[in-house]
């Protein structure tokens, strides 16, 4: 998984930063007491604030008088913090705007005040309290992110033991998802990989015969049709308890719903949402081709005939995918001769037939460390065919693990 923390916004190296005030030559001022270490970009008035935040941002800071016509420096920066939720808010007041400075803090959760007139000392220093600020709340979110994608890629791994088939499954949708969101230069696709990788979880109930038709692409009967429609929303009812993965579960959720008037703009949070679940819709829907038959090139183009139930760039960005596998060749192996890396090209299973690993699955440490134990008792012997890579790329790799 991907990190999108981004670095400091900067121009030829100084600090980004945005002043928003109705009067003009008090832009200029504030420009001139700092140019030597910032690049202040100026607004006059809070719509044109608004809109040089969604056209030039992102800013490090943004600051604003209280006072202007139309929208109040209170409302505009709390209409900052939906648009850029990580911009450092401030607040220019005067002695009398006590009430309004209240608001401010409650509605835009500013970072400082700063009383008019301001000296260039005193902007100076709070600017730069401003970029320490957020460049602290970016590795905080940066540290926070790893810890939580490191903390799913766990449970991914339990999960696919106790469940090859659902979340195998799981692994190949995050790479096509995770293809679409670089294609198409997304943001947050921490959240997306996440969405992706947990899509499956709540199959975790389902029996893995039932599991395994469901892969091949045979009918279901109406019963096991309506089993299987719900893992959705299992999966959303267990994640949505996690703090920061609400956004995550209601993508899941969404996985298999056609999105209606896309031209009706959303939150931020909702946007991503409906982003996310329709990343899901084109990769689950071209995973179920691939598996039951179709070439890639086929699958694309029957998805690409179907616009209005698969969004046409997320299609568009899939043809161009790759697996980032060297040459391969496939072999027959003692299954004590597993290696971390090769890649299944069967089903694993007991000597009572259960599953044990999907056709597919890369050989991980943990199902590794489970097929010794299993070859230690009996229960697991003799040949499975695998695919290994001969090239140099899949050795340094298989050598780093």
């Amino acid at each position: 998984m991907t990190s999108d923390t981004a670095a400091i916004p900067t121009r030829n190296h100084k600090p980004r930063i945005l002043f928003v005030d109705d009067d003009p030559l008090a832009l200029e001022g504030l420009s001139r007491s700092v140019y030597r270490e910032f690049k202040a970009d100026l607004a006059e008035g809070p719509e044109e604030g608004l809109e040089k935040i969604k056209n030039d941002g992102p800013y490090i800071v943004v600051i604003s008088d209280m006072r202007m016509p139309v929208m109040d420096g209170a409302e505009f920066l709390s209409r900052v913090r939906t648009l850029a939720p990580d911009s450092i808010r401030v607040m220019l007041t005067g002695y009398a705007d006590t009430e309004a400075a209240m608001r401010a803090v409650n509605e835009g959760r500013i970072f400082r005040f700063l009383n008019k007139p301001v000296t260039a000392e005193d902007l100076t220093l709070t600017l730069r309290a401003c970029v320490a600020q957020y460049d602290l709340m970016l590795r905080e979110k940066e540290l926070l992110e790893k810890t939580l994608a490191g903390a799913i890629r766990v449970l991914s791994e339990v999960l696919h033991l106790a469940n090859p088939v659902a979340f195998n499954k799981g692994t190949r949708i995050c790479q096509y998802v995770r293809h679409i969101a670089g294609k198409l230069c997304f943001s947050n696709t921490w959240q997306y990989e996440i969405a992706a990788m947990l899509s499956e979880l709540g199959c975790f109930t389902l029996t893995p015969d039932l599991l395994e038709a469901i892969h091949a692409g045979e009918p279901l009967t109406p019963e096991h049709e309506r089993i299987y429609s719900q893992h959705p929303q299992i999966a959303h009812d267990l994640l949505a308890r996690i703090p920061r993965l609400e956004l995550v579960a209601d993508m899941i959720l969404q996985q298999k719903e056609v999105p209606t008037d896309l031209s009706r703009s959303l939150s931020p949070d909702a946007e991503s949402v409906r982003r996310g679940a329709q990343m899901l819709r084109v990769s689950l829907a071209f995973d179920r081709l691939l598996s039951t038959g179709s070439e890639r090139q086929e699958a694309l183009l029957a998805l690409s005939r179907n616009p209005a139930e698969y969004d046409a760039k997320m299609v568009a960005a899939l043809k161009d995918f790759r697996t980032s596998r060297g040459p391969t060749e496939l072999r027959a192996i003692d299954v004590r001769n597993l290696r971390t890396g090769m890649i299944l090209n069967e089903h694993l299973r007991s000597t009572t037939g259960m599953l044990l690993a999907a056709k597919g699955q890369e050989v991980s440490h943990a199902l590794l460390k489970a097929v010794h134990n299993f070859v230690e008792v009996g229960t697991v012997k003799g040949t499975v065919l695998v695919t290994v890579g001969t090239g140099e790329t899949w050795v340094a790799k298989a050598a780093a693990r």
